[in-house]
């Protein structure tokens, strides 16, 4: 027999997908700095991926040719 999926009310909806997870930690604090090795990674993302738009409008990223 298949379970009962769980439904959910509106204030609970508008927690799940709206607002998103809960914060852990205290808002006003400012989080950690970045490494040299995540800022590192980032830049690669940045140099190796770019961002193009379709015919509809939706943004997805496309991996850069190594070549040209």
């Amino acid at each position: 027999m298949a379970e009962r999926k769980e439904r959910l009310d509106a204030t609970a909806w508008l927690a799940r997908h709206l607002v998103g997870p809960a914060q852990v930690t205290d808002p006003r604090v400012p989080g950690r700095g970045t490494t040299d090795a995540e800022r590192a990674r980032e830049g690669e993302l940045q140099a190796g991926f770019e961002r193009v738009r379709d015919a509809s409008g939706r943004v997805y990223l496309v991996a850069k040719d190594e070549g040209a």
